[in-house]
């Protein structure tokens, strides 16, 4: 699989690199793209030895960035065949409380930036044959959750967005589909719990496994939705949620 090159948005941390390091182990290039400079050089350093890998710094609702990156990924490895957008955030706050800053910064980088992506390396794809784009969706893009209006929102717009894009462009050999994790066991998420806005119990509670779900995993369902065990899927959400989304036990979940 030396051929194949993976552009990982978020791979700094989380669920992006674990699926830097999925990716890698699979024999794959990978360039990893963060805003946090100092953690994509840790993050390099926990690839497999011998990964051919680069590390570029951006913000990907940056347009201009966004081109840029790509381009330079694609000098630097090769023509990237597989694309993880995996930069995402979450504010967890009470929706009277909002801003309009705050609530365009979930679409932005959560949205906006996924697309920017898609449209950059989709376009590369487009005149190569094909390829396979992978978008970070949520449960909460299918549930809604208290405190989580901006984020819900903008995971929503994903789980559409990969439905838009791959509709448009299977035609041109474009797999696009998205993995909606359950609550992941993530710095972000530890922050949540740290901050006694995140129910843990509840979470659990209601998740069939009674467990979150680890990096690892959601990384597993990237890959595979990325390789060519899945060449007749696209437009699908797969949730990596332990079953929640499937009970209808009305524990409530935040």
């Amino acid at each position: 699989m030396s051929d194949e090159i993976v552009l990982v948005t978020g791979a700094a941390h989380g669920i992006g690199l674990a699926c830097a390091q999925r990716f890698a182990a699979e024999g794959y290039a990978v360039a990893l793209v963060d805003r946090d400079d100092s953690a994509l050089s840790a993050a390099l350093a926990t690839l497999p030895e011998g990964t051919k890998a680069e590390i570029f710094p951006g913000d990907v609702a940056d347009a201009a960035q966004v081109e840029r990156i790509v381009a330079e990924a694609e000098t630097a490895l090769g023509p990237i065949t597989a694309l993880v957008t995996s930069a995402g955030i979450i504010r967890a706050k009470p929706s009277f409380e909002v801003s309009p800053e705050e609530f365009r910064e979930h679409l932005d980088i959560n949205v906006t930036g996924s697309f920017l992506y898609a449209q950059a390396v989709g376009k590369r794809m487009a005149q190569r044959g094909g390829g396979s784009i992978v978008m970070i969706g949520s449960v909460y893009g299918a549930s809604g959750a208290p405190l989580r209006a901006a984020y819900c929102a903008s995971k929503g717009a994903v789980h559409n967005l990969v439905a838009a894009l791959s509709v448009e462009w299977g035609e041109l050999g474009i797999r696009v589909n998205a993995v909606a994790p359950t609550g992941t066991r993530t710095a972000m998420v530890q922050g949540l719990i740290d901050q006694g806005i995140y129910n843990l119990d509840g979470v659990r509670g209601r998740t069939p496994l009674r467990r979150l779900a680890e990096p690892e995993e959601i990384a597993d369902g990237c890959f595979f939705l990325a390789s060519k065990h899945a060449g007749m899927i696209s437009g699908h959400v797969l949730p990596v949620d332990g079953g929640l989304l499937s009970n209808g036990y009305p524990t409530v979940l935040s």
